[in-house]
């Protein structure tokens, strides 16, 4: 895969982290591949009811997060990652 699924009309729609290994208890980056190379916190949400959470690959920094007023979001980050360059 050379870049992060997004689908024609610009939404996100696909879950970034799928399940895997033979008893399904590793997450896999559907971005960059990584294997439980991620950074994963729930808190009380903002709005005063439910809690938010987030879940990003320490890879490539695509996230989900979710919270009781916007729902569920997917952020793949572009990879590979593009280049970075040095300032003169």
């Amino acid at each position: 895969m050379t870049g992060p699924r997004r689908r024609p009309d610009g939404t996100d729609e696909e879950p970034i982290f799928i399940t895997c290994g033979p008893d399904g208890t590793s997450l896999r980056c559907q971005v960059c591949e990584a294997v439980d190379e991620f950074v994963q916190d729930e808190m009380p949400s903002m709005a005063g009811y439910g809690e938010d959470t987030y879940i990003r690959c320490s890879r490539c920094g695509s996230a989900e997060t979710s919270d009781p007023i916007f729902g569920w979001r997917a952020k793949p980050a572009p990879w590979p990652a593009p280049p970075q360059q040095d300032d003169p």
